[in-house]
């Protein structure tokens, strides 16, 4: 940050006891910080441990004795109120890793004036991401944090609005302490942060979670070293929030809807579904749940997402059903919308008969929606396409790269919608053992006794050949797919069906270019510098009467040789075009085009 922008900034340090957690959240931060102006105010809460000793002794900061434990809100206002400057709270159980991570948040903080509030990514000891912004489902009103608990990888790295953020390491400019006044006293510990932002966002401040900041934080150490009664704690102030807050959160909600789909397996459609359902919340619809699995009383990890399921049914809405055609007769809302998409180059007859009860139909992509036209659905069609995360699909994500070998991957699940044999006798039909190339499959099977193994033995592979790894049912968690992506050059899939576009997005929007059949949905793809299309001719599918597409051999060969031969050029344009696919397809941006046909239903 250039000298003329920076702001001088009071860091806020409060203690109760924790002497070693203490000693070494200070000596990070007064070794590490390279901010040009900040001082750091230490507030001691009658510590008894030795740690009032210790912070006598420690130069570069300035202590404030409080004669009683004031708690976390009645301690940090004490150091508030005895500086003039935007503050930043840091909890002591945190250590600076980053040393320009004060000056990353103020860039973001001064960056517009209706800024007022901005938290930063918090790893834990173990190397998770436990922070990067708050949310508060409803109506269980038991507050959670972005992501959760993941190996960080890279995620929720970009500058972002959020509905709040952890008090653990927060940037409060002084328009807003001006303003709005210190944290709530109501309050010992806990919601008084979540209290903040929202009063900040009443007087007109946004909130924001700076991704270019990380800050160690070993997460409730002060609560477990003074034995501190959580629970009761928690409690009480989760009730004195509801008392102040509820009602705004009952307001929030400008529209309704009901979605009736798969929500808590692996497959894609809860995998579409919970994102969806994510970006449709924040965006202030409310949601409740109907589903096709029958799993209406269990309880889902994601506590978001369960708060929906245990909302009060209400088929006086509009109803979403996304899933099989052939379950559309689940439908019960009072404006049935189907939402569904076709492996083929037309839908089953039995499918246009479901889909012409709906009153509208969702697709996928303008594919579908030709295919969908052509089949004979008469209903009015829109066009919602299946996203892509960008805080998980992004060029930034981590890599575990096969250093020395060009990598191609293809993920899929075994079976004929994708051409892995003809795949398999491109590359190693094409790729000789002096080839720094290697192909990885990583295939999921349909079930036991799929024969993944003796399928492939049957082809009779060149012994002479470029390297194939086979990773059969190898479960990577579905947060960490940006890295498998980035992980290798070129995705490399030989679609026969019509909907793989969501591996190809992810792909682009990690940076790496594409082979793929030209033709299904991915085709919206196929004018970007980093996809190549195999040319491919319809052939007869499973599915009596209906068509998909058959890969050319030859052709595949040939984009195989050229991507390789191009190598890190190519890598190059395509993390430039990365950009493009993630701002088109944000869950975010597909959500509001929900939004825009909800809004057209009268």
């Amino acid at each position: 940050m250039p000298a003329h922008d920076h702001r001088p900034v009071s860091v806020i340090v409060l203690t109760w006891n924790g002497l070693d957690v203490t000693r070494a959240c200070l000596t990070s931060l007064l070794e590490k910080t390279t901010h040009p102006d900040f001082r750091v105010l230490v507030v001691d809460n009658e510590s008894t441990d030795g740690t009032l000793e210790y912070l006598r002794g420690v130069s570069g900061i300035e202590l404030i004795e409080n004669d009683r434990n004031l708690g976390f809100v009645g301690g940090n206002n004490t150091g508030i109120r005895a500086t003039e400057t935007d503050v930043v709270l840091l909890n002591n159980d945190t250590e600076i890793i980053q040393p320009d991570w004060l000056e990353r948040m103020q860039e973001l903080a001064i960056s517009a004036e209706d800024i007022g509030l901005v938290g930063c990514r918090l790893v834990n000891g173990e190397g998770h991401l436990v922070h990067a912004g708050t949310y508060m489902p409803t109506p269980s009103f038991w507050g959670q944090e972005y992501p959760g608990d993941e190996l960080d990888i890279g995620q929720y790295i970009r500058d972002r609005e959020v509905e709040g953020v952890i008090a653990a390491c927060v940037y409060i400019k002084r328009e807003v302490i001006d303003r709005v006044g210190a944290l709530d006293e109501d309050y010992f510990s806990y919601f008084e942060d979540t209290d903040y932002c929202l009063k900040a966002g009443k007087a007109g401040y946004r909130v924001f979670c700076c991704g270019r900041a990380t800050v160690k934080h070993l997460e409730n150490a002060s609560t477990d070293l003074n034995r501190m009664d959580f629970s009761s704690t928690f409690r009480r102030s989760r009730e004195i929030f509801l008392s102040k807050w509820k009602g705004q959160y009952d307001s929030r909600y400008t529209r309704r809807l009901t979605w009736r789909s798969f929500v808590s397996g692996k497959g894609l459609y809860s995998r579409v579904s919970c994102k969806l359902l994510w970006a449709l919340d924040r965006a202030c619809v409310d949601l409740n749940l109907a589903f096709l699995e029958g799993a209406d009383r269990a309880e889902l990890s994601d506590f978001r997402i369960n708060d929906m399921k245990n909302r009060e049914a209400d088929r006086d809405r509009p109803q979403v059903t996304f899933g099989p055609a052939e379950m559309l007769d689940m439908a019960d809302g009072s404006y049935r919308i189907g939402y569904a998409f076709t492996l083929y180059d037309r839908f089953p007859d039995a499918w246009v008969r479901e889909l012409n009860r709906m009153d509208e139909v969702w697709v996928t992509s303008e594919f579908q929606r030709d295919s969908a036209m052509a089949s004979g659905v008469r209903k009015e069609i829109t066009v919602i396409p299946l996203g892509i995360d960008p805080d998980y699909f992004h060029p930034g994500i981590k890599a575990y790269p096969l250093h020395g070998r060009f990598t191609f991957l293809a993920p899929f699940d075994w079976g004929p919608p994708i051409a892995s044999g003809t795949l398999l006798r491109a590359f190693t039909d094409e790729f000789g053992e002096g080839d720094n190339a290697v192909l990885v499959m990583k295939v999921t099977s349909p079930g036991p006794g799929a024969e993944v193994e003796e399928s492939i033995e049957a082809l009779n592979l060149p012994h002479d050949r470029a390297p194939v790894v086979f990773m059969v049912d190898h479960e990577i968690p579905a947060y960490q797919a940006g890295s498998l992506y980035r992980s290798a050059d070129c995705l490399v899939l030989p679609a026969r069906e019509a909907e793989s576009g969501t591996a190809v997005a992810g792909a682009l929007a990690c940076g790496v270019p594409v082979i793929t059949t030209g033709w299904g949905s991915a085709s919206r793809f196929l004018d970007l510098p980093s996809v190549f299309a195999i040319d491919h001719t319809l052939c007869a599918s499973p599915e009596e009467g209906l068509m998909w597409a058959e890969p050319d051999y030859d052709h595949l060969r040939v984009l195989l040789r050229s991507v390789y031969r191009e190598g890190e050029a190519l890598r190059k344009v395509a993390v430039e075009a990365a950009g493009k696919v993630a701002v088109e397809l944000d869950w975010d941006v597909i959500s509001r085009l929900i939004i825009e046909r909800l809004d057209g239903i009268s």
